[in-house]
């Protein structure tokens, strides 16, 4: 894969390339941008398999930059500092970020999901989510779509779509409006952070659910909620409280 680095900091360029360099050398670094006029540049002229993006750069951020870039035939893997800022919506692309320092093992197994993703051809659409999904956090409205890893590749499907989700180990099932169901390779807490903003609730260790598609509540020994695809699903004693008052009841 032809790649180009994009960060500001001279020294983490340098230290990414010799990574690649000597951990992955079926990889080809043909540019390293350290401003975002000349990344824009290069990466419209040169037209990689893979970019490197630092988020934080002067003038504009990593984002900025992709909104700038047409069309966008490319894989991208972010490089952050930071924890914080865009992370929710890297997440919800299904788009692989690493933080600084780069871990060597984290970013061989960036490189792999890229490369897998890149022959899928699903680059594209999970940056136009990403670029959606950016326009919404500067406005601090829920984000509208998600990218799942299935066993067939990424699906992609609107939040307020999926009615609740369940854990299965280190995988969980989705379970969406009109009665489709996924199974997807991320556990259910990893599911849970990334829809948090969201109107869903953990209420149980099994169960994430999604609190507009509660039809019916059912009192007795075990507390239980209906969901609207006729689901019985167990509330935890110590949800209960945190559910009603979530829902005003």
């Amino acid at each position: 894969m032809r790649v180009i680095i994009v960060d500001d900091e001279i020294t983490s360029s340098q230290v990414l390339e010799k990574l690649i360099q000597h951990y992955l050398p079926t990889l080809q670094v043909i540019a390293v941008c350290n401003k975002p006029s000349e990344a824009i540049e290069k990466i419209s002229e040169l037209k990689p398999d893979l970019v490197f993006m630092d988020i934080e750069l002067p003038e504009m951020t990593g984002f900025d930059i992709l909104e700038k870039i047409h069309p966008i035939h490319f894989n991208i893997i972010f490089t952050t500092a930071h924890t914080q800022y865009g992370i929710k919506a890297i997440q919800f692309s299904a788009i692989d970020y690493l933080l600084k320092p780069i871990d060597i093992e984290d970013l061989q197994m960036a490189v792999a999901r890229a490369s897998t993703l890149l022959s899928n051809n699903q680059s594209l659409e999970r940056i136009k989510i990403l670029l959606e999904n950016i326009q919404l956090l500067h406005t601090d409205n829920p984000f509208n779509r998600i990218a799942l890893p299935t066993g067939d590749g990424l699906k992609f499907v609107y939040t307020s779509d999926i009615v609740r989700c369940s854990s299965s180990n280190n995988y969980s099932h989705i379970f969406l409006k009109g009665g489709e169901k996924l199974l997807i390779s991320k556990t259910l807490k990893e599911v849970e952070n990334v829809l948090s903003a969201h109107s869903f609730f953990r209420v149980h260790n099994s169960h994430l659910v999604n609190t507009q598609y509660i039809k019916k509540f059912i009192k007795g020994d075990i507390f239980q909620i209906v969901m609207s695809d006729g689901t019985e699903v167990e509330v935890s004693r110590r949800k209960k409280e945190e559910l009603l008052k979530i829902l005003q009841l």
